[in-house]
C-alpha cells in the first residue's frame, strides 16, 4: 500500500466575534455648532488603526460604503457628511441692571444616553461643566455674568462627547489545513484512492467554513461536493472521498474559507480645524450676541416678601382683591375712571403697563393643623409661561397636586377635586376626587424648562404649568417650587410632609 500525505497552505476568510484589541476605529467630523441649534459638517472621515501581520484582505462596511485594505495598515477613508443628532441652544436674559442669565441647552436626539464636557467662554461664572443628557431628552446649564451693559458676548466654547455607533469588519488569515491519501489493489485489479481532508482552527474564535472539494483524473475533475460548517476553536473537521482507476494517480484539491460576521463597536467624535489638521474629540460651538436693554421692569428677581406673622386682615384685603380681578376678568365691560384709582400704599411698587398682578396666598400644611404663614403679592412680567392664561376651568375649591401619596390630614385639607400631572406615583388612599392631568407637548417642554433651570422636582414644574394654565390652588411638597408659583401669580400652599427639596 502506498501512502501519499500532502500539506497545503489556504486562504481563510475570517471575521472575529469579539472587538479586536490589536487596533481602533472611530469616525470623526469636523463640526461647528451654532447657537440657534444648526451645525455645519465640514468633513466626515474613518480612522482605521489597525496592526496585525496576520491579518489581510480587509472588508469594511459602514454607512452604506465599502471599503477595502490588502492587509492592516493605519489609514482614513473619506466618508459623506452627516450632521449628528445633537443641537446646542444658547438664550440669554437680563436678571438686573448688571447681570446676566445665560441658558445653555444641549439637546440629544439619540436613543441613548450621552455625556458632554463643555468649556465655555471667560467672563462668566462657570469654566467648565460635564453633564450626561438622557436620550432623546436635553439639560440646560445655567450660567451668569456681572455686567452693566445693554451688549452681552458670549464667545465661542468648545464641546467634546463620543456617540456610539456599530460598523461591520472582515478580514482574512491563514489556517492549516490536510491532505493525505492511500491507496490499495481490489481483487480485480484496480486500485482504490482514499484522501482524508482535514481543516484546522488555529484562532481562539469560532469560524464558519464554506469548502468544496474534488479531484482531477486523466484531465478530468471529479467534484465530490461543497460544504458549510462551524468550526470551534482548537478543533478539527475530517472528510474522505475514494476514487476507484486502473492505475492512473489522482490528484486531490481542496478551496475553503473560514469566515464570520461580526458588529465593531466604535465612536463618532466630533473634531476641530486647527490651521489645516483637526483635533479630534472636540467639537466648536459658535459665539452668540446679545443686545438686551435693560427697562425697569425688565428681567430683575422678584422680591417675595414673607411675613411670619399671622395676620387675618391682611388675608382677607387679599381675598378681596382676588375677587376683584376675577370679577373683572369675567366681565368684559370698561370700568370707570374712579374705580380705576387706588389708594396710594408707600409699601406698593406701581408696575408698569404691561406687567400683571396676581395676589397669592402661601399656606404652609403641617401634620398637626393648616396653618397660614406667610402672603405675598407678587408682581410677574407676562412670560411664555403666561401666556398660556386662560379662564379658569377648575372649580374654585379643587386643587392641584404635585403627588399622589398623601397622609390622612392631607387628605382632610385636600377637600373637593384633586388634579395631579401624569408621572405622579399613587398611593393607596387617595382623595375622592382625583384625577389626572395629561400635558401636551408644549407644556411638557415648559415643565422640562422649569425643571432644568430653577433645579425643582419635575412634577412640582408640571403642576405649575398646569396651574398657570387653567387655574386652581397649588399644594406643593418642594418650598423653592412654591416660591416660583407665587412669583407667577398662582396660590401656593406648601407641605412640609416629605419636603421634595
Amino acid at each position: 500500500m502506498m501512502k501519499i500525505s500532502v500539506l497545503i497552505g489556504s486562504l481563510v476568510l475570517c471575521i472575529l466575534l469579539l472587538s479586536l484589541n490589536f487596533g481602533e476605529i472611530y469616525e470623526y467630523r469636523g463640526v461647528v455648532f451654532y447657537p440657534n441649534g444648526s451645525q455645519n459638517i465640514s468633513i466626515s472621515k474613518l480612522s482605521f488603526n489597525y496592526e496585525n501581520s496576520d491579518m489581510f484582505n480587509l472588508y469594511i462596511f459602514y454607512r452604506n460604503q465599502t471599503f477595502y485594505l490588502p492587509y492592516a495598515e493605519n489609514c482614513t477613508f473619506n466618508l459623506p457628511p452627516e450632521k449628528f443628532n445633537i443641537s446646542i441652544i444658547i438664550s440669554a436674559d437680563r436678571a438686573s441692571i448688571d447681570k446676566y442669565i445665560i441658558y445653555y441647552k444641549i439637546v440629544n436626539n439619540y436613543p441613548y444616553n450621552i455625556s458632554f464636557n463643555i468649556s465655555f467662554p471667560s467672563g462668566f461664572n462657570i469654566k467648565n461643566s460635564t453633564v450626561e443628557v438622557p436620550a432623546r431628552s436635553y439639560k440646560i446649564i445655567t450660567l451668569s455674568k456681572i455686567q452693566n451693559s445693554d451688549f452681552l458676548y458670549f464667545g465661542k466654547s468648545n464641546i467634546s462627547f463620543e456617540v456610539p455607533s456599530t460598523l461591520l469588519l472582515r478580514y482574512s488569515v491563514s489556517i492549516p489545513f490536510s491532505i493525505t491519501k492511500s491507496n490499495r489493489v481490489l481483487n480485480n485489479g484496480s486500485v482504490e484512492w482514499i484522501a482524508v481532508y482535514t481543516i484546522r482552527n488555529t484562532k481562539n474564535v469560532s469560524l464558519n467554513i464554506n469548502a468544496s472539494y474534488w479531484a482531477v483524473l486523466d484531465n478530468k475533475k471529479i467534484n465530490f461536493g461543497n460544504y458549510s460548517f462551524v468550526l470551534e476553536p482548537g478543533k478539527n473537521i475530517s472528510k474522505s472521498f475514494v476514487i476507484i482507476n486502473n492505475g492512473t494517480v489522482p490528484a486531490f484539491y481542496l478551496k475553503f474559507y473560514a469566515w464570520r460576521d461580526v458588529l465593531e463597536r466604535i465612536k463618532i467624535k466630533p473634531a476641530i480645524k486647527v490651521g489645516n489638521a483637526y483635533v479630534v474629540g472636540i467639537g466648536e460651538v459658535g459665539e452668540a450676541s446679545f443686545n438686551i436693554p435693560y427697562t425697569q421692569h425688565h428681567g430683575g428677581e422678584s422680591e417675595v416678601v414673607v411675613h411670619k406673622e399671622e395676620n387675618n386682615n391682611i388675608i382677607e384685603n387679599n381675598k378681596n382683591k382676588n375677587k376683584e380681578i376675577k370679577n373683572s376678568n369675567n366681565q368684559n365691560v370698561p370700568k370707570k375712571e374712579n374705580e380705576n384709582k387706588k389708594t396710594e400704599n408707600p409699601n406698593e411698587i406701581t408696575p408698569p403697563h404691561n406687567l400683571k398682578k396676581y395676589p397669592a396666598i402661601v399656606k404652609n400644611i403641617k401634620k398637626d393643623k393648616a396653618k397660614i404663614t406667610a402672603i405675598t403679592v407678587a408682581t410677574i412680567t407676562t412670560t411664555s409661561i403666561t401666556l398660556m392664561l386662560i379662564p379658569p376651568i377648575f372649580r374654585r375649591r379643587s386643587f392641584i397636586a404635585d403627588k399622589g401619596v398623601f397622609s390622612i390630614d392631607e387628605l382632610e385639607f385636600l377637600c373637593g377635586v384633586v388634579y395631579v400631572p401624569e408621572g405622579c406615583e399613587l398611593g393607596n388612599i387617595l382623595p375622592g376626587g382625583l384625577t389626572i392631568v395629561q400635558l401636551s407637548e408644549s407644556e411638557k417642554e415648559i415643565a422640562r424648562d422649569l425643571h432644568e433651570i430653577y433645579e425643582i422636582p419635575l412634577n412640582s414644574a408640571k403642576a405649575i404649568v398646569i396651574g398657570v394654565k387653567y387655574g386652581g390652588k397649588l399644594y406643593l411638597s418642594n418650598k423653592k417650587a412654591c416660591e416660583i408659583a407665587v412669583k407667577v401669580g398662582l396660590e401656593a400652599y406648601y407641605s412640609e410632609v416629605n419636603d421634595n427639596e
